[in-house]
């Protein structure tokens, strides 16, 4: 039963590992309802969509490892509270990326989605 407590903690923050990795290594080429960071301001023409998604990978990235990090420290000190704390802190995390994603699409570029600092903000 503690391996399933073990894989229960771990294997969130390891999903967003690897979908971080195909995200980044598979980006969604156009803009599209299905496949990619799809929000309001991300949609507004093809340079918005592709920084958040280049962006986008990179949250995932660090949510995923953040919540890793996290639930393993927790689990060895206190295997009872491990799931829990992996999966609120895997939430809130999320949700401070999305943030931290919008804000920086807010930074860079203006409410009609051109660029505020030359073609690509990224470079």
């Amino acid at each position: 039963m503690e391996w399933v407590l073990f894989l229960s903690v771990t294997v969130p923050g390891l999903f967003y590992i690897i979908l971080a990795w195909y995200y980044n290594n598979y980006p969604p080429k156009s803009i599209n309802y299905f496949y990619g960071y799809r929000t309001r301001r991300s949609m507004k023409n093809q340079d918005t969509w592709d920084y958040a998604n280049r962006i986008g990978a990179k949250m995932f990235f660090w949510v995923g490892v953040s919540t890793l990090a996290l639930g393993l420290l927790v689990y060895f000190i206190s295997p009872i509270w491990a799931m829990f704390m992996s999966w609120f802190f895997l939430v809130g995390a999320t949700f401070v990326g999305i943030f931290w994603c919008e804000r920086q699409l807010r930074i860079n570029f203006d409410k009609k989605g051109q660029p505020l600092f030359g073609k690509d903000p990224s470079n």
